[in-house]
């Protein structure tokens, strides 16, 4: 019987499908826990002293909690929510929470699609915030940018000011590729041809040509998309 028990629970784990779980943004954790925290703490002060002290609440200890309840937690609170939220952003799944993204997140995750953005995230070439780190440039100029843009695109998305397919306003910074696969072995001697870049970097730098020259695009072409 117990041998039986055994083989039934050891059939069961060799069907459970194993997945790796990334580690999750210590920093981030505790700061969600931390706004949380002094929203809890806010929300009890004001209310134990409307209950407790409504009879009072001209007394010093009733001003001083109401004070600390209504305006010192509340302006942390806001900022680390804030900052909480912008971090959260940068996840593909807040990428993909508007349905206008749904052709450029089913491609993305396509085993077969030859495009540079399904191609980067199925070898995970880029670890973390697949899409923010090819649509925001580097620095501080470049997030804030990029966040702009954000606010942008979801007024867009809110009051169905955008059109399909969605475009590119203007043309892709290369820069950014180049600050990944400049300094690459692979890109320098690629395996199949190691002279395949050969003046490459000098050409893409002048703009003299693009990335898209030889490779895919990196995103399906707009008349794929426009039906989605």
């Amino acid at each position: 019987m117990i041998q039986l028990l055994m083989l039934a629970v050891t059939v069961f784990a060799q069907q459970q499908e194993v997945e790796f779980v990334p580690p999750q943004d210590i920093a981030l954790v505790w700061a969600k826990r931390i706004a949380l925290l002094m929203i809890v703490v806010a929300i009890t002060l004001i209310l134990h002293t409307l209950i407790f002290h409504r009879h009072r609440l001209m007394e010093h200890r009733a001003k001083w909690f109401l004070f600390v309840g209504i305006c010192v937690l509340p302006i942390p609170a806001l900022f680390v929510s804030i900052g909480v939220g912008l971090e959260q952003s940068k996840d593909v799944t807040f990428c993909n929470s508007c349905h206008t993204m749904d052709p450029f997140f089913d491609d993305m995750n396509n085993m077969s699609s030859p495009t540079l953005a399904a191609l980067h995230y199925r070898n995970r070439y880029i670890q973390r915030e697949h899409c923010w780190t090819c649509h925001s440039d580097y620095g501080i100029f470049g997030t804030a940018g990029a966040k702009m843009d954000g606010l942008k695109h979801v007024y867009r998305y809110t009051f169905r000011t955008y059109r399909l397919p969605i475009r590119m306003r203007h043309p892709y910074d290369l820069s950014i590729c180049l600050n990944c696969h400049a300094e690459s072995a692979l890109f320098r001697r690629p395996r199949n041809d190691p002279e395949a870049h050969e003046g490459v970097l000098e050409s893409v730098l002048k703009n003299e040509m693009s990335c898209l020259t030889c490779h895919e695009l990196a995103h399906p072409p707009g008349e794929e998309r426009s039906g989605q």
